[in-house]
């Protein structure tokens, strides 16, 4: 068993899961072990310990109850150095807890790292350190387009707001202009695009595509928008130079840099050529 996950474990016997057991900080028990191991993990980041172990020292649901710290540190680890600039929308907190313990552990992480936050409740008494943390609703364009003129451009975007579909959406359309040239969008719990409650519903209806997953499927011909022979007909955005679906996580790249096809279809000829269909022969 590994240490994060041994960690996880003792956690979860404990009751100090904050996503898990919202109330937990009344239980003494599993409040001493939750400051404990936040403690640990400000060392445990210095000493340059990968994020598996630091989402489970500060109590965040990315390792355990998800698995979304595998495709973080593959993301991550060449920036970890670097003065990246993250945003973090949604900061969790139920009950009698504040929330934060993800900020916590991108700031263990990332040394140099300016981490933000945005959540629609006040919690901005998170803010400390390189932590800053602002009240705003993830769809609020005027109020959160100013607010990404001010902090950003971002390395990291990271959507772990409502998980409503047309917020992720939203969210999207009004950040995507500030994540950096090489920068990353993530937008997690996509899970809800097939619950009908969060806006989204079964594959194949019309409320699964108008989904957030439904949405990013669109958008994940833009990758190749060079190889088109006709326009107009799909919803693209020519940044897009990396679009990835894993369980429950989309991630996206931003790339500025113009891609070009191998085959030169601007030439009447080939283009006549390739837009002929293929006999079954």
């Amino acid at each position: 068993m590994s240490l994060a996950r041994r960690v996880f474990e003792i956690r979860r016997e404990r009751r100090a899961l904050p996503d898990a057991f919202p109330n937990y900080a009344a239980d003494p028990v599993a409040l001493a072990t939750d400051r404990r191991f936040k403690r640990y993990a400000r060392i445990a980041g210095k000493l340059g310990a990968g994020m598996d172990l630091l989402a489970a020292l500060c109590g965040t649901d990315k390792f355990g109850l998800h698995h979304y710290t595998p495709v973080y540190e593959a993301l991550a680890k060449p920036l970890r150095r670097r003065p990246v600039r993250l945003l973090e929308i949604g900061v969790g907190g139920y009950g009698h807890n504040l929330g934060g313990e993800s900020l916590l552990m991108w700031q263990a992480y990332f040394p140099r790292g300016r981490i933000y936050a945005i959540d629609v409740e006040d919690k901005t008494a998170l803010s400390r350190g390189r932590i800053q943390v602002f009240q705003c609703s993830q769809v609020d364009r005027a109020k959160l387009g100013a607010l990404a003129k001010e902090i950003g451009p971002f390395d990291f975007v990271i959507d772990d707001g409502s998980h409503v579909s047309a917020h992720q959406i939203e969210s999207f359309g009004i950040l995507w202009p500030f994540v950096k040239d090489g920068g990353w969008y993530v937008v997690e719990d996509v899970q809800t695009s097939y619950w009908p409650s969060y806006g989204g519903g079964s594959p194949g209806s019309p409320a699964h595509a108008a989904s957030c997953i439904g949405f990013f499927k669109s958008l994940a011909d833009s990758v190749n928008e060079c190889e088109f022979l006709e326009r107009g007909r799909v919803q693209t955005e020519p940044s897009i130079g990396h679009i990835a679906f894993h369980h429950n996580l989309i991630v996206l790249r931003k790339e500025l840099a113009p891609r070009s096809s191998n085959v030169p279809l601007q030439n009447e000829k080939v283009r006549a050529q390739l837009l002929k269909p293929r006999s079954n022969r």
